[in-house]
């Protein structure tokens, strides 16, 4: 079983500023993550597309529960990261909670020294 470590990235939600995308950038152990928001719920996922290395910050969350990438148009499934174009690339996905005092995203301990 794999081991979470919580991180507390913000005191509320109301302190996240999300783009017009629905996508916000918070730092977890000094490395960049992106929040995205669909039908309310969170999801955290790489900052950079593993395609070309694309900043998703300026991606958006589509109708479908995917976040796209602002390069070249690849979609990725918010809950597991899997590339919706068929194209065979994953995000990194983390998961996001929102608690009573504050909001939380979950790194697999270990995760980032290949990040």
């Amino acid at each position: 079983m794999k081991k979470i470590k919580w991180h507390k990235v913000a005191d509320s939600s109301a302190s996240i500023h999300f783009t017009a995308g629905n996508v916000a950038e918070v730092e977890v152990e000094g490395k960049k993550i992106c929040l995205g928001r669909f039908q309310e719920e969170w999801y955290g996922f790489a900052a950079t597309c593993p395609h070309a290395g694309a900043p998703m910050m300026d991606g958006y969350v589509d109708g479908a529960c995917h976040v796209v990438c602002p390069v070249h148009q690849l979609k990725f499934n918010l809950k597991n990261g899997r590339d919706k174009n068929g194209d065979g690339y994953a995000l990194k996905t983390y998961a996001v909670e929102k608690r009573e005092d504050g909001i939380y995203v979950g790194v697999e301990e270990g995760r980032f020294k290949w990040f």
